[in-house]
């Protein structure tokens, strides 16, 4: 990662603080192909992200190249009755999808800005949004299309678990991931049905 990259974590407080850079930046990174998303899921990002921020477990990393946001990363830890495992398109084992205390840390948003893209600043930012969790693992959604995204996650250390389409008209269907943090012993990453091992 460039030398002039600065990386921090940010509280609830200073997320609030920041939120007006933030829904610029996520404005900026999702009307690109092949997302193309416009004003109306800028609106739903700042209504959910009032409400994430004061989650359990959240944590935002941003990444500053002289102090202008070139990226961010943010997520929350899953509450056991968390709606995240609803509406799956793939079959998986219970297992997979039962939620407990500290289980799960949901990477919420994972967004770099295009001129600062392939310099190793989202692995930066995915790094140390992940270093010290309590949680035994993560997950995320990404779409099938974004074969970038797609293809670090991979790399990464990530593995697509399911797909699923949230309940709103016209969304799209999203690869569902998940990455081992602290494994209990005895324990095994559940699979999709079918997949081979």
């Amino acid at each position: 990662m460039p030398t002039n990259i600065d990386l921090a974590s940010v509280d609830s407080d200073q997320a609030a603080h920041h939120l007006n850079e933030l829904v610029e930046l996520y404005t900026e990174v999702y009307a690109e192909p092949p997302y193309q998303w416009g004003r109306e899921h800028a609106e739903l990002f700042v209504e959910r992200f009032e409400g994430q921020r004061r989650q359990d477990g959240f944590r935002l990393v941003e990444a500053r190249d002289h102090g202008q946001l070139a990226g961010i990363g943010f997520g929350v830890t899953l509450l056991p009755d968390t709606p995240w495992w609803q509406n799956l398109l793939t079959p998986v084992s219970k297992d997979m999808t039962q939620e407990y205390s500290n289980r799960t840390f949901a990477v919420v948003e994972l967004l770099v800005r295009t001129p600062w893209r392939r310099r190793h600043i989202a692995e930066g930012i995915h790094n140390r949004l992940l270093s010290d969790r309590v949680e035994e693992r993560a997950t995320l959604t990404v779409l099938p299309a974004a074969e970038a995204a797609q293809a670090a996650y991979r790399k990464w250390g990530w593995q697509k678990v399911a797909q699923k389409r949230n309940p709103l008209p016209g969304s799209p269907v999203f690869d569902v991931m998940v990455k081992h943090l602290a494994e209990p012993p005895g324990t095994k990453l559940g699979r999709v049905a079918g997949d081979r091992p």
